[in-house]
């Protein structure tokens, strides 16, 4: 039953901010409307409760999670379902605007004085660069270069930006938003010292010989190590370049496809013909802590372990340093607190792992992209999950 609300607050959200919900206020939406997205949801069966009431239900449910408020009036006799609703704000009111002559860091002012008017969505943006350039121990160019969605989520991963930037590391994607600045990629990438990463095609293998030319087989090691997003599977491979290690290959999972991908790796490990391979001991995953990001390796492992393929287990220094050094910030995805422990025992270490159920029954996550290339060349001690 907990599907249907999670489905009606969604469609209630997307129609909110079609008509510019800012989310950080309350947005009514009248009973028509939420009945109208309730049916883009929910088809009844033959033997289903009546449509008001399984909506009241859902509105009930949505109501005890803290999601909406119900609006007060009078209802006609027989009227089940309230006037209509409140949608409660999702994260807190950003900080005042950046206005025309507050001070920003010197690196940035001459890149967009002299330029047209700007949104607000860009405002902050430089503000949130600004704050940026004035954190930096030096300047900006002493900064190693990490990829793009790494840095914009050390740039906008903040809570005072959920507003603007629900997604932080992907916020630069594409061009970003426009306007000054963030309509040159190459003088943006420049100031904060990032560069875009293109997702790999296939997967980066390890080979005997020289460090930095394993690239081409299983035969250097006998672990897969399975990383979410393109942009730390970008960094983990550069810093697996540099230092001596067990793993034999990474591979991008793109998300939700590696449930079924995983039942590729016995087609195409220890195949005819490559003799020299070495058995695959371990396969390792690496992603978002939330609903999704638990959910996908632990359907791939099922699924692996069907074909008598080794189990897919978790990085625990990985995620421990990303719950120690990320933010958790609101997500896409709410989830009960029974579905909630489930998906987290996939972490296998309940002491360590405790509060992800409660960051998870908040609909927060930590982003993967917390645990960046500037992090790994300072830190080995990941590695030892995998010797």
């Amino acid at each position: 039953m907990h599907r249907i609300p999670d489905a009606l607050l969604a469609r209630l959200r997307q129609r909110a901010e079609a008509k510019h919900w800012n989310g950080h206020t309350e947005k009514r939406i009248g009973r028509t409307d939420v009945l109208a997205d309730f049916r883009t949801v929910y088809t009844a069966g033959p033997d289903s409760d009546p449509e008001d009431v399984i909506l009241g239900r859902c509105l009930a449910t949505l109501v005890s999670a803290g999601h909406i408020r119900l609006m007060r009036g009078k209802r006609a006799d027989g009227e089940l379902l309230p006037p209509g609703i409140h949608l409660l704000p999702i994260g807190p009111a950003p900080a005042k605007d950046v206005r025309r002559g507050e001070l920003l860091h010197p690196d940035l002012y001459p890149l967009v004085r002299d330029r047209p008017r700007v949104t607000e969505t860009q405002r902050v943006a430089y503000r949130a660069i600004s704050n940026w350039l004035h954190s930096l121990p030096g300047p900006a160019d002493s900064v190693l270069n990490v990829p793009l969605r790494e840095r914009a989520f050390e740039i906008f991963g903040k809570r005072e930006y959920v507003s603007f930037f629900p997604e932080p590391e992907k916020c630069l994607d594409y061009g970003g938003f426009g306007g000054p600045l963030f309509s040159d990629p190459a003088k943006l990438y420049r100031l904060i010292r990032a560069f875009p990463t293109n997702p790999p095609l296939l997967n980066a293998l390890f080979t005997q010989g020289r460090i930095r030319d394993r690239c081409t087989s299983f035969s250097g090691g006998d672990v897969l190590l399975v990383v979410e997003n393109s942009a730390t599977y970008t960094s983990l491979v550069m810093r697996l370049q540099e230092v001596e290690h067990r793993i034999g290959c990474v591979a991008w999972g793109v998300g939700w496809s590696f449930r079924s991908s995983v039942l590729s790796i016995r087609t195409h490990h220890n195949a005819n013909g490559h003799e020299r391979r070495r058995e695959l001991r371990e396969i390792r995953y690496f992603g978002d802590l939330d609903a999704s990001g638990l959910t996908i390796p632990a359907k791939a492992s099922a699924a692996a372990v069907e074909v008598q393929l080794p189990p897919v287990l978790p990085t625990p220094v990985l995620y421990r340093e990303l719950i120690r050094l990320g933010t958790p910030l609101p997500g896409r995805e709410s989830t009960e607190q029974d579905d909630a422990e489930i998906m987290a025992s996939w972490l296998n270490d309940s002491r360590s792992f405790s509060h992800v159920v409660d960051t998870l029954v908040k609909g927060e996550r930590w982003a993967q992209e917390a645990i960046g290339l500037s992090h790994l060349t300072t830190n080995d001690e990941w590695l030892a999950d995998m010797q």
